[in-house]
């Protein structure tokens, strides 16, 4: 019997994630969503005031051309939504104002919808009562063109409405036959256009989630990578790099002095424990793992720049390097590190030359030619063969001239 094919495992679309009916998501979540949506509008804001500053401008043309002495009452209403359409561009366009932005755009609804009323209240004109479909104009504007927010739109809407119908019943202007069709024409507008918004705040809202939920999933692939990097780069033991970290921050240390002309100063130390054999051998390996994180952690807590490591670089050797600092400072460094370690008084009874651990040290300066990890951790090894030629517990450098001299 074949097997079935395993389904492949897809990264969330944004359409398979689950939204409630109303919408709301978990605090943290809507706050980042409101400013997620209001980033969105101010994209579309300013087209969009630009188009309704268009039509308030051909609009009171219009009524100079049919009643000049009409358009006398309409031009200060017409010229306060023009102001407030620039305003609501101008929140859109500027970050530190854009916190202003929706109630600037639902200032802007209101005062077409209520300048509408007003208008059609106090014009005299047989046309007048067409100044009423402002109100649908406006809550069709806030939902279409200025994208308010669906639970503000709503209840915007309502207030609108019920101001229409105010003005409807607070005067005889309008005949009732003719009222009736302006507010079933206002809830036809208002029920589409809060349908149309409701629509597309949801699969804003979706695709925010999904980019969220994206997101995350980069953060978390992102904490995975470098854990995985500090695994494979670094020695669980002592927690210095291991010998394949060290390979690469010691080329990328070599490289910036190639490329800075060999202004920084890059120095390497090879140190190993004296005797270390005849620790595990005398103490087990487990007196031996902790007798090389105790002595880890002393160049560690030396090396003190921002381009020094330590490095584990096999067994019981390690490698220090000091970037920006001169021959004469390293020799420094190394004789206090190998005076620390010994002061330290970790017992070694099975050592030759001492009661206690101890270190000997190769140190050598990238210069000449030395300029590449294979030769300088060459000449480090050579001097530290003469330092342990020499007795052990001493410190010895190559010098400029490829002689080596001990301490």
């Amino acid at each position: 019997m074949k097997d079935k094919p395993q389904r492949m495992s897809t990264l969330p679309s944004g359409s398979d994630i689950h939204l409630p009916w109303h919408l709301r998501l978990p605090g943290s979540l809507e706050r980042d969503f409101s400013e997620y949506f209001r980033n969105s509008v101010a994209s579309v804001a300013p087209w969009a005031a630009g188009v309704l500053v268009v039509l308030l401008v051909l609009a009171l043309a219009t009524e100079f051309h049919i009643s000049p002495q009409d358009a006398a009452h309409t031009w200060r209403p017409r010229l306060l939504c023009i102001m407030l359409a620039v305003a609501t561009a101008v929140a859109a366009r500027r970050e530190e104002w854009r916190r202003f932005l929706m109630p600037a755009c639902l200032a802007l609804s209101f005062a077409i919808a209520l300048t509408g009323d007003w208008m059609g209240l106090t014009v005299r004109h047989p046309l007048a009562s067409s100044l009423f479909l402002q109100t649908p104009l406006a809550i069709l504007m806030m939902c279409v063109l200025l994208r308010v927010p669906f639970y503000w739109a709503s209840a915007s809407s309502v207030i609108m409405i019920a101001v229409l119908a105010l003005c409807f019943f607070a005067t005889d202007r309008v005949d009732p036959d003719q009222a009736l069709v302006l507010l079933l024409l206002s809830l036809a507008s208002a029920s589409m256009s809060l349908f149309g918004q409701y629509i597309y705040e949801r699969l804003l809202r979706q695709h925010f989630l999904s980019e969220h939920v994206l997101f995350q999933h980069r953060d978390e692939l992102h904490s995975a990578n470098r854990m995985l990097e500090s695994q494979a780069t670094v020695d669980g033991l002592t927690g210095c790099l291991n010998r394949r970290g060290m390979e690469a921050r010691l080329n990328e240390v070599l490289h910036g002095f190639v490329r800075g002309g060999g202004e920084e100063r890059v120095t390497l130390l090879l140190f190993d424990i004296d005797f270390f054999k005849q620790y595990n051998d005398t103490y087990g390996h487990l007196a031996g793992d902790e007798c090389l994180k105790t002595v880890a952690s002393i160049p560690r807590s030396m090396a003190q720049g921002n381009k020094d490591f330590v490095a584990r670089y096999g067994g019981e050797e390690f490698v220090v390097v000091l970037a920006d600092t001169s021959l004469k400072d390293a020799l420094v460094f190394a004789e206090r590190m190998r005076t620390r370690i010994e002061q330290l008084g970790l017992p070694h009874t099975g050592s030759r030359i001492s009661q206690v651990v101890t270190i000997s040290v190769g140190v050598a300066c990238v210069g000449g030619g030395t300029r590449d990890t294979l030769s300088l951790i060459k000449c480090a090894d050579e001097a530290l063969y003469q330092a342990k030629g020499a007795g052990r517990n001493r410190a010895a450098y190559m010098n400029p001239e490829g002689r080596v001299v001990t301490l």
